[in-house]
Parts: structure tokens; C-alpha cells; sequence
């Protein structure tokens, strides 16, 4: 068995870092659960690449690849910025690298209705539509199941699979029926692993979060007060009493 050595790259491309983000991180590494998560999954290095240097995801994952490449790493685990990870997502995430030509996700969620899964599959076109489309993963268990298309919120990657799909871009937006870029970069490169003989997977007993920003106006500042007012408690640090 060849050596094995971990990527995690944390894509960021918003304008903020999330605390919650960062409070993730560092649990997820806090401790000697790097070292033991190296050792039981025979592991010898696992690194961290904050990727920031493209203003698109889809270039900042491409380059990121490639990074690995050159530096010789086996796996790449992809994790975002805008989410939270259980503490010891590196050991579970890891033990799937046991398997052979497989991209494996964590279970998260899209953060508008219906919080539905990104994880999709039962792949399928409109008629005259030349857009690939799936249904959501609405239904698991504690198994693993094949899907069609995952997010890189929370994903494990074999490098090997970019030497099986070909040259880059490896992710890449892609249009809808109108032309406008819809698709998002993670598609193209699931479709193509899939083509090239690997499994996509859902591991639903890693279960990941979204973290989900907030428009803070005035409305907030009178709910509360009103919040204050009902617990018979002035509101700290306003001007004007609470009757």
C-alpha cells in the first residue's frame, strides 16, 4: 500500500469567516485527535491549506488539486467555510479511505426550504432539457449509499481519481438550458468520477451543519426588548428605559 497523506483545504471565498467555522476547526484538531486519527487509519501526515487565492470555488478547488499533486498527497478532504463538522470528523471521515475508488460526503444540508440534502442521485433529464438532474437523498439510515452527485462541504477525495477523469478543470460551473452558469462546480466532478468507475457516497452518520448568516435591522432590536420586557429585565445598553 502506498503512503498515505491528507490535504484538508478549507475553501473560503465570502467577505467574513464565520466564529462557529472557526470554533469547528479547531475542535476537530484540538487535543491528539490529528495524531489519532493518522494512526487509525495509517496515515503519515495530515496538513491543512486554507484556500483563498481565486475569487471562484471552481478555481480555488482546481488549485488546490494540484497542490496536493505536487506535494504528493493521496487524499484531499474538502471542507468549507461556511459550515461545522462533528469534532472527530477527521477519524471517521479518514476510515473511509479503506476503500477502494470511492468519493465519500458527509450528510449536510442546503440552507434554504426544504433543508433539503445536497447529497442527490436518480440522475434524469426534462425532455429537450440538456441539464442533468437528480432527486435529493431524502431517506437514510446509518449505511452508506451511492449517489449520484454530493457537495464538498465535508468530502473525502482519492487523488487518484483526477488522473482517471484527465486533465483539468476538474470543477467547473456549468450552464442550464438558458445559459447561465447554474450547475455548480461539484457536479461536473462527481459526473466524471462516476464515469471513470468510482463510487460517490453518502455517509450519513457524519453529520455536518451549514452555517446560516443573518440580516440583523432593527426588528431584532425590538424582539429584544420585547424578550427583556417579558422577563421584567432592562435591556442592557440602550438609551431609553424598558417600561
Amino acid at each position: 500500500m502506498s503512503e498515505r497523506r491528507c490535504l484538508v483545504v478549507v475553501c473560503h471565498n465570502g467577505p467574513v469567516v464565520f466564529t462557529d467555522t472557526v470554533r469547528s476547526l479547531i475542535e476537530l484538531g484540538w487535543g491528539n485527535r490529528i495524531p489519532e486519527a493518522k494512526a487509525s487509519h495509517g496515515f503519515t501526515a495530515i496538513d491543512f491549506h486554507w484556500a483563498k487565492n481565486f475569487p471562484r470555488v471552481d478555481t480555488m478547488r482546481d488549485s488546490s488539486i494540484a497542490l496536493a499533486r505536487q506535494e504528493g498527497f493521496s487524499h484531499v478532504l474538502f471542507l468549507d467555510a461556511d459550515m461545522v463538522w462533528p469534532t472527530d470528523v477527521l477519524d471517521r471521515m479518514l476510515r473511509h479511505a479503506a476503500l477502494e475508488r470511492a468519493l465519500v460526503s458527509g450528510l449536510y444540508v442546503v440552507r434554504t426550504p426544504p433543508y433539503a440534502p445536497t447529497a442527490m442521485g436518480q440522475r434524469f433529464r426534462q425532455p429537450g432539457s440538456q441539464v442533468d438532474q437528480f432527486y435529493r437523498q431524502g431517506e437514510y439510515g446509518a449505511d452508506l449509499i451511492d449517489v449520484d452527485v454530493v457537495g464538498m462541504g465535508c468530502c473525502l477525495i482519492p487523488m487518484d481519481v483526477f488522473d482517471a477523469i484527465g486533465p483539468r478543470p476538474w470543477f467547473h460551473y456549468q450552464d442550464d438550458d438558458h445559459g447561465w452558469p447554474l450547475v455548480t462546480e461539484d457536479v461536473p466532478l462527481c459526473l466524471k468520477a462516476k464515469e471513470a468507475g468510482y463510487r460517490i457516497l453518502l455517509d450519513p452518520t457524519i453529520k455536518c451543519g451549514h452555517v446560516q448568516p443573518m440580516i440583523v435591522d432593527d426588528r431584532w432590536h425590538i424582539r429584544y426588548q420585547d424578550s427583556m420586557r417579558a422577563t421584567t429585565t432592562k435591556m442592557p445598553l440602550t438609551l431609553q428605559e424598558v417600561s
